[in-house]
């Protein structure tokens, strides 16, 4: 069901047919029903020729081309959190994607980054995300406890990811990384596979730090407290992925981490896009303040600004978690 409804982040007016803002990008699909949102694209035009019927494999029935997984830019918004996610200036299409939501108290975020080695990358990172921002809202609303929820929103998307494997993409099965944050009252807990990254914003920027480790012999060597050689020279074995989300992965269990904050800040979950040009957290933390549509815009222009060459992903979840103005609500499969 295509949305009527005027934009609540840049007042762009609706057009028939299209489910996303045509200003803005932000999701315009079931507003009052749905509990969480993500970039995933409706079945808007394709946006070659703009034919709207497509073979069950995805192509456009008039002119061929492959149905993009995700928008090329959209804004998302919902119970006091915001997430922004760009095709930045060099990539065909999309190939990040994230999610965001509300379970009674708590605040949820999920990136997803399509490896780009790996054929339809677009696909596996949507399918990624939706699947795990259900199962993680759903195991959050049954009284899982956070860790536990993330595990299953973890597990959910690895089997959506593994499930679009066919024979011709055995070489290279659609894959890509994840990384999820719940945030609550009194805790952050974040739980990744992959180089998709979260960072504690503290209020205080010194006190801000990374809570993820990257799943690479690099990552590994910086957690160890070994340097590397940064920038264009490194070498490639050190930020290759050892670990990611598809049918030929052989380890795709979250790495969990929790954390308790001494005072306010935000949580920022976030792809490569993003952290390649910034990723010390001070830096981070006083580069983009204000609400979170503010600091997940300013983030992602500061990433087009220094090159754009990446697709990018970012959420940010105010800590303690912002009261909305509507009662929170029960994690509920939205009706279209």
């Amino acid at each position: 069901m295509s949305s009527t409804a005027v934009c609540e982040l840049c007042a762009g007016p609706p057009v028939a047919g299209h489910n996303f803002c045509e200003g803005c990008g932000r999701d315009l699909r079931g507003d009052a029903d749905r509990w969480w949102r993500s970039s995933t694209a409706g079945p808007d035009p394709c946006p070659g020729c703009g034919g709207t019927e497509y073979s069950p494999d995805g192509y456009c029935e008039a002119c061929g081309r492959r149905r993009n997984a995700g928008q090329d830019h959209v804004e998302l918004a919902i119970g006091g959190i915001a997430a922004v996610t760009d095709k930045g200036r060099h990539k065909q299409r999309n190939e990040d994607a994230v999610a965001i939501g509300r379970v009674g108290d708590a605040t949820i975020a999920v990136v997803c980054d399509g490896v780009s080695t790996s054929i339809r990358a677009d696909e596996a990172s949507h399918a990624g995300v939706d699947a795990a921002i259900a199962a993680l809202g759903t195991a959050l609303s049954g009284g899982e406890p956070p860790a536990q929820a993330i595990v299953a929103g973890t597990r959910a998307a690895a089997e959506a990811v593994a499930r679009l494997a066919t024979p011709e993409t055995v070489a290279s099965p659609p894959s890509c990384t994840f990384v999820a944050a719940v945030v609550t009252d009194s805790e952050v807990v974040v739980g990744w596979v992959g180089d998709s990254r979260a960072y504690w914003l503290a209020d205080q920027p010194a006190e801000s730090r990374r809570l993820t480790i990257d799943d690479s012999l690099a990552g590994q060597l910086a957690a160890a407290g070994v340097a590397t050689e940064a920038g264009e020279g490194r070498d490639p074995r050190l930020t290759a992925l050892a670990r990611w989300l598809g049918a030929d992965a052989e380890d795709t269990e979250p790495r969990i981490a929790s954390f308790q904050p001494t005072g306010p800040g935000r949580v920022l979950v976030c792809s490569d896009g993003l952290h390649r040009y910034l990723s010390d957290p001070a830096k981070l933390a006083v580069t983009a303040p204000g609400a979170p549509a503010d600091t997940a815009r300013a983030l992602n222009q500061l990433s087009l600004d220094a090159g754009g060459a990446d697709n990018i992903a970012i959420a940010i979840l105010p800590f303690p978690p912002v009261s909305p103005a509507d009662p929170p609500v029960t994690a509920e499969e939205p009706t279209e």
